[in-house]
């Protein structure tokens, strides 16, 4: 019997790292595998992870893959990547990590922001780069690192993100994407380059940051020790990648205007393609993992963040995930109005604020956990409905939601999010849409299973029936809404920046 063809997929999330081995003619997932990760979080706003978990994980999950592959007598033809983006790890001249990886989420750098823009301008910076400057994006936290620790800045030979580490391990080759290098402040999208001036300005060699590879170009093959540690072939093909959220987006088939995928993680992200450059209106721009066009995204930096959240804080400790979403279906609206605003460690969208923080305002006594779960829920929905109008107000098209990621798995949510937005809703897998994107990238890598990413989107990617918003519920979410809103506006005059920290990221 001749060997079935396959890809594999491989997403390093913020959770965990999740792996998938792919069937090459009709994109079917045949085996998957997961591993947790450990998020540090040794102070206030401080996201960090070690980058040996990392590699650890990503290793278990692929020697997984690399099993069932031989016991179905299947074919792996190449491997794509996908992970979080913004993550700041400092290499040695060999190679080594000198400090844990300073992640996405992680709000400290919020001084080095100010100092970004009062160099560069806001305006300018924009332009250039696609986005304003966060906290959590690269080139403020290693300002910040270089402040706090120019030992450790002084002795960094190489910068990369959490999938270029990865690949860097499996092949030996550092580089990047051009998602991942729209992600930096760093990269002019217009021109698809690194911007030598803007390293200048910051005074950075440009030898810090890799080669810039498009997402479905193969940039390195399997070495022979990665070979060992993986149980997959020698000289596999590793290709470019992309970040989550571009890859989630590939996973669910939004490859065209008008579908837009919101990636239900650790955060809530909405990404869009445009085949041009729209107005800023809020959205963040950057290149798209397919070979043309932009990708516009906006962030909800606390989703599953936000529901893990209160799970901890507000239910019993053996209460899981599902049991959480339960009781917040199971909660009585009519006990009273309650909203959450979901900014526990600043905002990127649908208002940009690094100081803002999380509040419950509405507050009743016959409110219970189960409200509190359900107005966390409610709270995210509206942000991320917020975050699609400003996407429509930036000139990119809006038909359909497609969902995906662990969040998608939770109907209740998925209704939540439909009615907020007043759009039909596509339930596109509980958890695999990122990591199926990146077996999409390295199917387009070989050109025996497709030349056109579009093409195989469309092929792997078969959406259910939308679920359409029922209109008393968008009549109450948009209540809620205006409370939001308000809520949200009333906490701006009283909130503050986020103190600079003087700790460094652990060794």
């Amino acid at each position: 019997m001749a060997a079935l063809d396959t890809f594999l997929g491989l997403d390093l999330g913020t959770s965990s790292v999740k792996g998938v081995l792919v069937a090459a003619d009709d994109g079917e997932v045949i085996a998957r595998s997961e591993r947790s990760l450990h998020l540090a979080e040794p102070e206030p706003l401080a996201a960090e992870q070690d980058p040996h978990d990392w590699w650890n994980a990503c290793a278990a999950v692929l020697l997984d893959l690399a099993v069932a592959a031989r016991s179905l007598s299947a074919r792996p033809l190449a491997l794509g990547l996908t992970g979080q983006k913004h993550a700041l790890l400092p290499l040695d001249a060999e190679g080594r990590p000198l400090a844990r990886a300073v992640l996405w989420c992680d709000g400290r750098a919020h001084p080095e922001c100010v100092e970004i823009h009062a160099k560069v301008g806001r305006s300018a910076l924009g332009r250039r780069t696609g986005s304003l400057a966060f906290p959590g994006y690269l080139l403020p936290k290693w300002l910040r690192l270089r402040r706090l620790a120019p030992d450790v800045a002084a002795r960094t030979a190489r910068l990369v993100g959490a999938k270029d580490w990865i690949r860097l391990r499996l092949t030996g080759v550092a580089a990047t994407d051009r998602t991942e290098a729209s992600s930096t402040l760093l990269y002019d999208i217009g021109k698809k380059a690194w911007a030598p001036d803007l390293f200048a300005a910051f005074d950075m060699a440009p030898s810090l940051l890799p080669p810039v590879v498009r997402s479905s170009d193969v940039a390195g093959t399997l070495t022979a020790e990665a070979a060992r540690e993986t149980g997959l072939p020698l000289g596999l093909p590793v290709v470019g990648g992309a970040g989550d959220n571009e890859a989630g987006a590939l996973g669910c088939g939004a490859v065209s205007e008008g579908r837009v995928a919101v990636i239900l993680g650790t955060s809530g992200t909405v990404v869009a393609y445009h085949a041009t450059r729209g107005s800023a209106g809020g959205v963040v721009w950057g290149r798209h993992a397919l070979r043309r066009g932009y990708g516009a995204t906006g962030v909800v930096l606390s989703a599953g963040r936000a529901l893990e959240w209160v799970r901890r804080a507000a239910f019993p400790s053996d209460f899981t995930t599902e049991e959480v979403l339960e009781a917040a279906a199971a909660s009585d609206p009519a006990e009273g109005a309650l909203v959450f605003v979901p900014s526990l460690v600043g905002e990127r969208s649908p208002v940009p604020d690094p100081g803002a923080s999380g509040a419950f305002v509405g507050l009743r006594p016959g409110h219970g956990r189960g409200h509190l779960a359900r107005a966390v829920i409610e709270g995210v929905s509206i942000a991320i409905a917020d975050t699609v109008r400003a996407m429509r107000g930036a000139g990119v098209a809006v038909s359909e939601l497609r969902v995906t990621s662990g969040g998608a798995r939770s109907p209740f949510w998925r209704a939540s999010i439909a009615a907020a937005a007043d759009l039909p809703v596509v339930a596109m897998g509980d958890a695999e849409g990122p990591s199926v994107g990146a077996a999409m990238l390295a199917a387009r890598s070989t050109g025996s299973h497709g030349t056109n990413l579009v093409s195989i989107a469309e092929r792997w990617a078969r959406p259910p029936a939308a679920e359409a918003p029922v209109p008393a519920e968008v009549a109450r979410m948009g209540g809620l809404a205006v409370m939001h809103a308000a809520a949200r506006s009333a906490l701006r005059a009283v909130g503050a920046p986020p103190a600079a920290s003087a700790r460094p990221p652990a060794s």
